[in-house]
């Protein structure tokens, strides 16, 4: 039997230590700090996967406000990109309001 700490009081990671771990497979009971007291954890059904999509993501749109990502040599994908179902109904309301 294993020992578990409560998630609101297991010790908050950076985003890019959390990035790591998860991408290490070491991501069980992360609590993310993402800044001005919110956190992050993986509490969809995604689990894992879905709290390393977020991240990324969140890093992502934090440099594009910042003003620090280079998007001129950013090119599409060659191939259909896989998105979660959540973020394809996100994607369809944004383009039926447009």
């Amino acid at each position: 039997m294993r020992a578990r700490t409560p998630l609101d009081t297991a010790p908050a990671v950076s985003i890019d230590e959390a990035i790591r771990r998860l991408e290490a497979g070491q991501g069980e009971g992360l609590r993310v700090d993402l800044g001005g007291g919110r956190y992050a954890t993986a509490d969809t059904p995604r689990g894992a996967d879905g709290l390393l999509q977020r991240l990324r993501g969140h890093k992502l749109l934090t440099v594009l406000a910042e003003g620090g990502a280079d998007l001129s040599r950013l090119k599409p994908p060659s191939t259909e990109v896989t998105v979660a179902p959540e973020v394809r109904e996100i994607l369809d309301a944004a383009t039926r309001k447009m």
